[in-house]
């Protein structure tokens, strides 16, 4: 079995990249994808903590962008994290996540919830600052009683401290994805957090139009009907399958890497397909 879809302290998770491997070994994984959020941070200790082990490291990126006022995921994988590109890219999209985040420090200060820059500030200078941290400063100042409940009264779509934050177009991360030599896959497609499964098609025409490569078939959060409309969608647009845990650790619990909520099997067959793609892309740039 793989995982091609998992999150690290480099982003919003809650173990480090190379307890990725470690954690992906004790499931009995031969490969694991490291997407972290708008950084490749992560990847060099990834790469490293795997390197003579029983788990191939694979590099990868998660990018969200903007559609028509939708939210979409791309996923990247087999990326080269040098790719000045991707990098500029990343960057870019980084400093958006900066600006959303002291109008979010500004708004909770008005709700009587003060927290200055440095409470959520990364150890890592190039890791994402997302969400996640904001809701763990909120525990940690005594201002919410748990994560949860930082998302449920401040930090949700809807709630008074949420703010959409600017994000490039489909068509920008397809484009730095291949530069990087990856191949760029659209995440979790079914699922609440993208369009529903009857608005599915419209936004995959698009992102089909500019060089997607592939498409999640198999998430945690799938329901049997949103998976099997997803394979119909990959078999009419002739796309490579993907898929995975979006593990998050203690941030998102009981999705384990590897089965998520015991309802992931994803093939190891489905690692070559994504390989010879990106070496495509590769030879290309070379």
């Amino acid at each position: 079995m793989i995982d091609l879809h998992t999150h690290s302290t480099a982003s919003d998770g809650t173990l480090s990249p190379a307890g990725i491997v470690h954690r992906a070994a004790q499931a009995g994984l031969s490969a694991v994808a490291l997407t972290d959020h708008d950084t490749t941070a992560g990847i060099e200790e990834f790469m490293e903590a795997a390197r003579g082990g029983p788990v191939r490291a694979i590099p990868g990126v998660e990018i969200a962008c903007r559609w028509y006022g939708a939210n979409l995921h791309l996923v990247g994988l087999f990326i080269d994290p040098a790719c000045p590109v991707l990098q500029e890219l990343l960057a870019r999209v980084r400093h958006a996540r900066t600006e959303r985040n002291l109008k979010v420090l500004d708004i909770l200060a008005e709700l009587g919830c003060p927290l200055e820059p440095c409470d959520i500030a990364p150890e890592e200078p190039l890791a994402a600052v997302g969400r996640p941290h904001v809701a763990r400063a909120l525990v940690r100042r005594g201002h919410c009683q748990s994560v949860s409940q930082a998302f449920a009264r401040f930090l949700k779509r809807g709630k008074p401290a949420y703010v959409r934050r600017e994000l490039p177009l489909p068509s920008e991360c397809v484009a730095a994805i291949h530069a990087a030599g990856g191949v760029a896959v659209w995440a979790h497609p079914m699922t609440t957090r993208g369009p529903a499964a009857a608005r599915a098609r419209r936004p995959l025409r698009h992102l089909f139009g500019h060089g997607l490569d592939g498409l999640e078939v198999c998430y945690v959060d799938y329901s049997p009907r949103q998976e099997a409309a997803a394979r119909k969608l990959l078999e009419e647009f002739g796309l490579l399958p993907s898929g995975g845990s979006d593990f998050h650790g203690d941030n998102i619990p009981g999705v384990r890497i590897g089965t998520g909520r015991d309802n992931l099997a994803i093939p190891d067959t489905w690692v070559e397909p994504l390989e010879q793609r990106a070496e495509g892309f590769r030879t290309e740039t070379a």
